[in-house]
């Protein structure tokens, strides 16, 4: 959704946010399977992804936040995925469920539109199963033994960003899944984070390692983000294979990494405590990225054409969307069983009951 003004100079935060954005989501999915698998089979295992991925995009995705972001697109003339579209929602409905996939000339968003997250994160968990049962068992911890000996030295966690080089800079865009670009990153890097982020759990000496990196990470994000903002315009322009081409993704993606070694290791120095405060809103990091998109598109819709300044109208569409989200949550989606279930979240506890005079 574009709003009727623009800032040129937004580029810069939306180039160095999506640095992290998306691969620090992935990173931190894969430290949450880690716990989640636990000690539990695989068959429970899951299960329970299943409820908390799968059900958001059938329920939510498909038929109730999907459709209201497609008609906006297509009504407005975005010209995005979906095709041109005149008449209201009711007359635009039937389309929806029956001319087509989105993406492919139709307006069925069969991957929840940006909860493709949850449709990939489901699917390269799955795949990725039999590495982290592995990982978990005794023969595979001697491995993980064996690699966190080395990354432990100064510097050595750095390395492990070099996998992300094999989908981002060594594999030729067009691959299907693979290379196909989501978030800023393609697919294939997006699996790599979730199976870095799995490992670098499985050690107790990895954190602290990324924790003694995390002011020389920041020091190098830093320096190698102000090249990208000169090769953004470009970068996707580059042939395949060259030279420029191979420097350019490859600072890009270690840039990634170093932000991501940064984060993480000011995370674990800073906001390793348990309070009721950081629990609750990890709980409702879930439902806010499975609301936030249709919340910004739907005010966009009605705010786009108000002839006010766009440095003012974005920070408060912005606290709009964090007040409706906070109002939606606290009062309906963890108040009521069925919307727990459909935004992914766990039963809520029982609550005890007072004992009779």
């Amino acid at each position: 959704m574009k709003d009727g003004q623009t800032a040129g100079w937004m580029i810069y935060p939306m180039v160095a946010g999506s640095q992290f954005m998306m691969p620090l989501f992935w990173v931190m999915s894969g430290i949450s399977t880690r716990f989640a698998l636990g000690a539990h089979a695989a068959g429970t295992f899951v299960r329970r992804r299943l409820l908390r991925l799968l059900v958001p995009v059938i329920t939510l995705g498909w038929f109730v936040l999907s459709p209201p972001q497609v008609y906006i697109e297509a009504t407005t003339g975005q010209g995005y995925n979906a095709p041109p579209f005149s008449g209201t929602f009711g007359q635009f409905l039937p389309h929806y469920f029956t001319e087509g996939i989105y993406g492919f000339g139709g307006y069925f968003a069969w991957n929840g539109m940006h909860l493709w997250y949850l449709v990939y994160l489901l699917l390269f968990t799955l795949l990725s199963l039999p590495l982290f049962l592995y990982l978990r068992s005794a023969a595979g911890g001697k491995v993980v033994e064996a690699l966190a000996r080395f990354l432990v030295r100064p510097g050595a966690i750095y390395l492990l960003g070099l996998a992300a080089f094999v989908p981002e800079v060594f594999l030729p865009r067009g691959i299907p899944v693979l290379t196909w670009t989501e978030g800023g990153w393609t697919l294939g890097a997006h699996w790599v984070f979730l199976i870095l982020g799995f490992f670098v759990v499985c050690d107790p000496r990895l954190r602290p390692a990324i924790e003694r990196q995390r002011w020389a990470a920041l020091l190098l994000a830093v320096a190698t983000l102000a090249p990208l903002g000169f090769l953004a315009p470009t970068i996707d322009s580059l042939t395949f294979g060259s030279l420029t081409y191979l420097l350019a993704w490859g600072l890009r993606t270690i840039n990634g990494w170093f932000w991501l070694v940064a984060i993480l290791g000011f995370g674990s120095r800073h906001l390793n405590v348990a309070t009721a405060g950081l629990a609750r809103a990890g709980a409702a990091v879930l439902p806010f990225y499975i609301l936030h998109q249709p919340i910004i598109v739907v005010l966009d819709y009605f705010v786009r054409d108000w002839p006010i300044p766009v440095g003012l109208k974005y920070p408060l569409l912005i606290l709009a969307v964090f007040a409706i989200f906070a109002l939606l949550y606290e009062f309906l989606i963890r108040r009521i069983a069925a919307l727990r279930l459909v935004f992914g979240l766990e039963p809520a506890p029982a609550r005890r009951r007072e004992a009779s005079p």
